[in-house]
């Protein structure tokens, strides 16, 4: 890898805490993609922040496993991301989700520190950031997940080559979902369906993929890697099918085991569960 141009993913980090379980991962959507990148053998960055607690020691020594240089995480003053999930006979259950510091994130020098970038990949990221447009601005390749911000909000996607986010509806809503990331300026829209596959929009031509019949362990970070693998096919000169059947095998393998990219889960500590006592306390529904 060395020499190689990089492939960076900016933005958000979280622990995934598993209540049912008393275990977490390390996760969030733009570190999840990185750990994904550099699982493939990619050179690949990620730049975010955590907080000045305990958490955060915990996503920096995740992030190093996963052979991410740490350099790239910052420290702001306040708490790391936490998600809580009740994860229970294969149903997933968001209790909880503290952002921490990460919608206060706002590297002054992304343009500089990107410099070269094969790729770069933003989610998770303030708007008023505007992190992708000033990537757009500098030059750089860029896709932007759209479920990493409160409404789906990253702005304008002028320039951005892949824009992703997900539909739970029919077919015709996915690809009207996919028309309109193609509207507000991507290249190719991309709009993962779950169970029911995914599907892209390129140039006016809408490409389908199923997804893998499979019994799932955990489907967190499933789609990031879907993303991780797309945008990887599709720098490698693959066409949409190809990059979509690409995606949906990464997928899959991210859904056969808990967390969003390959790690050792780990309890969950003492600490942790007294802050969130009152969710950790809340029965399970029957």
């Amino acid at each position: 890898m060395t020499g190689a141009p990089e492939l960076f993913a900016l933005g958000d980090n979280c622990l995934d805490v598993y209540v049912e379980q008393g275990r977490l991962a390390v996760g969030g959507s733009a570190l999840n993609v990185a750990a994904q990148w550099r699982a493939m053998g990619r050179p690949a960055r990620y730049l975010g922040a955590v907080g000045t607690d305990a958490a955060a020691g915990i996503v920096r020594r995740a992030a190093a496993a996963a052979g991410l240089p740490p350099e790239g995480i910052e420290t702001l003053a306040g708490a790391t991301g936490v998600t809580l999930i009740r994860l229970r006979d294969r149903e997933r259950d968001f209790l909880h989700e503290d952002l921490g510091v990460g919608p206060l994130w706002n590297p002054a020098r992304v343009e500089e520190t990107t410099a070269g970038a094969a790729w770069c990949h933003v989610t998770g990221t303030s708007p008023e950031a505007a992190i992708p447009q000033r990537l757009v601005a500098a030059g750089r390749r860029v896709s932007v997940d759209l479920l990493g911000r409160p409404n789906g909000d990253q702005g304008s996607l002028a320039g951005v080559e892949i824009a992703v986010t997900s539909c739970d509806g029919e077919t015709a809503e996915a690809a009207e979902t996919a028309a309109a990331l193609v509207e507000a300026g991507a290249r190719i829209g991309v709009v993962m369906r779950g169970a029911d596959g995914s599907l892209a929009l390129q140039a006016g031509r809408l490409f389908t993929a199923a997804a893998d019949p499979i019994v799932p362990v955990d489907t967190c970070g499933a789609g990031d890697s879907f993303i991780a693998a797309f945008v990887a096919a599709h720098l490698d000169g693959a066409g949409v099918p190809a990059a979509l059947a690409a995606a949906t095998r990464s997928a899959t393998r991210t859904c056969l085991h808990l967390g969003g990219f390959p790690q050792r889960d780990r309890p969950v500590p003492s600490w942790l569960a007294e802050q969130y006592a009152p969710h950790f306390d809340r029965p399970a529904p029957q």
